[in-house]
């Protein structure tokens, strides 16, 4: 049986998010604080909680890595890194707040602008997705890899629904079987293990949702990139991003083919 055998920052990063995990279920279904941001996004004190841990457990071994989070300010000194962590620490908090089981909490390790080592924990559901550049993509300790699926019809699609049906389109999609979860990052990692054919989001993303799903999906086999094909770097000024789409090199050619030519 082939064994995953990550580096010393890697198994830093899984031992951490163990304990950030412990610490979401802890608050899971009890009511926690929650305010609405300036950019109008939701954010609890169980947010701010698993960020503060995880910045300490990380960040006091590796205190000349950079760091990115959705829950700091961005003072951009990581952009004077080589290496910076790239953190969500609960991704989907709406369906955190909400009692569902579809949040995740996210990391990657980013090295001039590309992900090297990334996981995404679904503590609700014990599910640890990990990768590792070179190393593979893993489940639960069980190598995983992306789907053979060839065809946009009847294929499984993470994705908001709605979106296909939009009147713009000048093609009209196939019939595909769409489900979405609230976390992208899960989203990501359901797609990179198989589960799923392919994900897709034409809205704009951030660096720390969407790093470690990235190179959870590369290492398994697929392919990720904005919706004009264009490969995603990380850890530049602009952390935002317009788009991504995530899947098997041939429906990832087919989606791209769709939607290349949108202006978002």
């Amino acid at each position: 049986m082939q064994e995953f055998n990550p580096s010393s920052e890697h198994n830093l990063v899984k031992e951490s998010i163990i304990k950030a995990g412990k610490l979401a279920l802890k608050w899971f279904k009890k009511d926690p604080e929650q305010w609405k941001k300036d950019d109008g996004t939701l954010v609890s004190k169980a947010d701010i909680e698993i960020n503060d841990l995880l910045n300490k457990l990380l960040k006091d071994e590796n205190p000349e890595f950079g760091w990115l989070s959705e829950e700091n300010e961005d003072d951009k000194s990581r952009l004077n890194k080589e290496i910076t962590f790239v953190v969500d620490p609960l991704d989907g908090t709406q369906a955190f707040l909400e009692g569902k089981r579809e949040f995740s909490i996210s990391v990657a390790i980013v090295e001039n602008g590309l992900p090297i080592s990334g996981i995404v924990f679904s503590p609700s559901t014990d599910e640890m997705f990990e990768a590792e550049k070179d190393k593979g993509s893993w489940k639960n300790k069980k190598k995983v890899l992306i789907s053979k699926y060839k065809k946009l019809e009847e294929c499984k699609m993470m994705a908001f629904k709605p979106m296909f049906s939009h009147p713009a389109w000048s093609k009209p999609w196939p019939k595909m079987n769409v489900e979405n979860r609230n976390s992208i990052a899960y989203r990501m990692a359901l797609v990179a293990s198989g589960e799923f054919d392919a994900m897709m989001a034409l809205n704009s993303k951030n660096d720390w949702d969407i790093a470690a799903g990235d190179l959870l999906i590369s290492e398994s086999g697929g392919n990720v990139s904005l919706h004009t094909n264009k490969k995603i770097i990380y850890n530049q000024e602009n952390t935002k991003k317009p788009s991504v789409i995530g899947s098997n090199k041939t429906i990832h050619e087919k989606i791209i083919r769709r939607v290349k030519s949108l202006e978002l």
